[in-house]
């Protein structure tokens, strides 16, 4: 009975070891090109300003978090909106403040001293990111809202990229309690250097087509952008808080990038016409 129970008890030990769930922060900093960025500019009483107008001096660097949800073999990425509350000036002396665009993109609207002095506004789309580890895709969802209800939700699909080739070297340093290793990696014109760790039982790099054979990138760094592991907490994590939701529809990257442009549009609109007539004598 001795023998058969430790046989049991070491069958069980992996497993318990190796937790599949849990939850890893990372923040990431980016450097944002003008052509990015939704800009949306008004003059004294609230009239836009011609295209040709100076553009105001806008902030190059964007940080904000993103956390990654996994258990078993689903992930879900969730990223803060990449706001950045700042005023820009017009050579006008015209202040301005910047307004979320949803999805990750700024906007920014830059107006007459006392024109915009609303809290930053949020428009009524989300993007959630989901993973099939799997199946080694990602899946891009985009949620639609109004008066806080969810009113459309879409979905489109993307395969993992061919992975660059991993130059690893013997430096190891420690990162959010978990010792990595270094390698220098390029996809296309981007260099990166990746500190991995395969001491989390899961496959996965913040950036597509930057992936080791096994194990989590846990910092990863090029001339364009950056993403450095904070906090790993392995824990559980409920299934369905990071399962694709019932009821998307799957779409293809055109029409959901279209579906985005429509949504954004409308409340860029919808917002100038309110300021308008608010500003109206």
């Amino acid at each position: 009975m001795k023998i058969l129970l430790y046989a049991l008890l070491g069958a069980a030990l992996p497993a318990t070891a190796q937790q599949t769930s849990g939850v890893i922060e990372y923040e990431m900093t980016a450097r944002v090109e003008p052509g990015q960025m939704k800009i949306v500019r008004f003059g004294p009483g609230g009239a836009p300003l011609p295209a040709d107008a100076p553009m105001p001096e806008l902030p190059d660097i964007i940080t904000t978090k993103q956390t990654l949800f996994f258990s078993g073999s689903k992930a879900k990425i969730e990223t803060e909106g990449m706001t950045t509350n700042f005023m820009v000036t017009s050579p006008g002396g015209a202040q301005g403040q910047t307004v979320s665009a949803g999805g990750g993109t700024p906007s920014v609207a830059v107006g007459a001293p006392g024109v915009m002095k609303r809290p930053a506004l949020r428009p009524p789309v989300s993007n959630t990111m989901y993973i099939d580890l799997a199946e080694k895709k990602y899946l891009t969802v985009t949620e639609e809202k109004k008066d806080s209800a969810v009113v459309g939700v879409w979905y489109t699909e993307e395969p993992y990229k061919q992975p660059g080739e991993f130059k690893t070297s013997g430096k190891t340093k420690t990162i959010a309690g978990y010792k990595c290793r270094r390698a220098t990696v390029k996809v296309g014109d981007e260099s990166f250097v990746v500190w991995y760790t395969e001491e989390i039982p899961v496959l996965f790099s913040p950036v597509n087509g930057v992936l080791p054979d096994k194990g989590v990138v846990l910092s990863i760094e090029s001339s364009k952008r950056s993403y450095v592991a904070k906090k790993v907490t392995l824990q559980p994590v409920a299934d369905t808080s990071v399962s694709l939701p019932a009821n998307a529809q799957k779409v293809t990257p055109a029409e959901l990038k279209e579906k985005r442009r429509q949504i954004i549009e409308k409340f860029h609109n919808e917002q100038l016409k309110r300021l308008q007539e608010a500003e109206a004598p």
